[in-house]
């Protein structure tokens, strides 16, 4: 399931070939200190991660466009250091396993850039790396003040995310299996908790549960903060305190999905703590469960971006008018933005490497772009009653989201997560049964 090197090597020739000329500098993150010696779980760059596939923090990968080469700074071999932190590809190993053309030793990479900027005039960089753009920016600027400076005045420093993003936002076959792997894991890990799920427990016992599942099949790392919310904690979007006790007569939110190999994988399920849906329960799920749906079926090759989000708001204004929620006309409900007060995010977001993946939404003119075979968003509707006086008692305190995994395939949109229950009678048929 883990992704070819030769994989990584192509990538850093498309790249190559789609700027044409120029040096591409990506530098991997940092160890994070969590407290004195100790540090945060590292997670590589995703950047750095899709082009190389190299694991070792601060190491710089360059590419150099035309002619095609790329090499590889990383930390130098020490046996040492190998005792307490663990193993070290050196240099000549990194270049060798992960095929670039060279290895080099990191501590001579702030050396190379004068050679680097002297041989090409445009330097690509991820615009969120700061450090590297001053770093670079103090060298143009030495070189500038020499005797060459009619050459270095000519240097660019151009935003590599431009270039990027397009292609990371297409999913290659290699990337499908593993995101499919990550979406399989989620959503067991969802069922597990499901079945296990007791009214005397809190909600940071469930969180612990898809830890420890997303842990016993190899995908230790959680995509984001599991979010644990029961009855009026729902209400809260981003919800990840996770310190509440469950209460069997309520719902219970839970948006959570694991990380394999780099790839996320995102999931919401909402579900009754005690087994049944109450009728107003029922009603307010029936609701979203059926915007899902509208909105998955607009998941289609040239459709907008934001046709799955119109789908599921007309669904959801039409439910809450149904309720008497809200009144007036849909068309009104929707040109007021009335469904806002209980519906106030999108329906979607890019998801790959990073949970919310890279890649525009809108184009230059400002129009939402079309989707495309290959990408993966999310579709997350939801309704959300606060203590609101305004709402029927037997509705406030619910907060409701189902979310899952969808693929732009033509006219045929793949749910990567459809192995995880929704429907209700699947979901009374599971809850508690342990």
């Amino acid at each position: 399931m883990i992704i070819r090197n030769v994989v990584y090597k192509q990538r850093r020739k498309q790249l190559a070939k789609i700027l044409g000329d120029g040096v591409v500098i990506i530098r991997n993150s940092s160890d994070q200190v969590r407290s004195n010696d100790t540090t945060f779980p590292f997670r590589s760059n995703s950047y750095f991660h899709y082009f190389s596939g190299f694991p070792e923090s601060n190491a710089v990968m360059v590419i150099n466009c035309k002619p095609f080469s790329a090499w590889i700074f990383s930390k130098t071999k020490d046996k040492t250091k190998e005792i307490w932190d663990g193993f070290i590809y050196g240099p000549k190993e990194a270049a060798r396993k992960f095929l670039f053309d060279q290895g080099l030793d990191l501590k001579h990479f702030d050396d190379s850039i004068s050679d680097l900027l002297a041989k090409n005039s445009k330097v690509y960089l991820l615009q969120e790396d700061l450090n590297l753009r001053d770093l670079v920016s103090k060298k143009l600027n030495h070189l500038s003040n020499n005797k060459r400076a009619d050459v270095f005045l000519k240097n660019e420093i151009i935003s590599l995310n431009t270039f990027a993003d397009p292609m990371r936002s297409i999913k290659s076959a290699d990337e499908l299996k593993v995101i499919r792997h990550a979406a399989n894991i989620s959503s067991k890990a969802h069922q597990f908790v499901m079945a296990n799920i007791h009214a005397d427990s809190f909600e940071y016992q469930i969180e612990a549960r898809l830890k420890y599942f997303f842990g016993v099949h190899n995908a230790r790392n959680e995509a984001y903060s599991s979010i644990v919310a029961s009855g009026k904690n729902a209400c809260i979007l981003h919800y990840i305190n996770n310190q509440s006790k469950l209460n069997e007569s309520e719902l219970i939110l839970i948006d959570a999905g694991c990380e394999y190999e780099g790839y996320a994988s995102d999931i919401t399920r909402t579900f009754p703590i005690g087994g049944k849906f109450s009728k107003p329960q029922r009603d307010l799920y029936s609701i979203v469960l059926e915007a899902q749906k509208a909105a998955i079926a607009q998941v289609k090759k040239n459709n907008s971006f934001n046709d799955p989000h119109f789908a599921a708001v007309k669904v959801l204004a039409q439910g809450l008018k149904d309720l008497k929620i809200l009144q007036g006309s849909v068309n009104s409900i929707i040109e007021k933005e009335e469904y806002k007060k209980f519906y106030m995010h999108r329906t979607s977001h890019w998801m790959g490497l990073d949970v919310h993946d890279v890649g525009d939404y809108f184009d230059h003119r400002g129009k939402p772009v079309k989707l495309k075979n290959g990408q993966i968003l999310t579709i997350e509707p939801g309704l959300y009653f606060s203590d609101d006086r305004s709402v029927p008692k037997a509705f406030r305190n619910i907060g409701i989201r189902i979310e899952d995994d969808v693929l732009v395939n033509n006219s045929h949109p793949e749910v990567l997560t459809s192995s995880c229950p929704k429907e209700i009678d699947e979901l009374e048929s599971i809850i508690g049964k342990g």
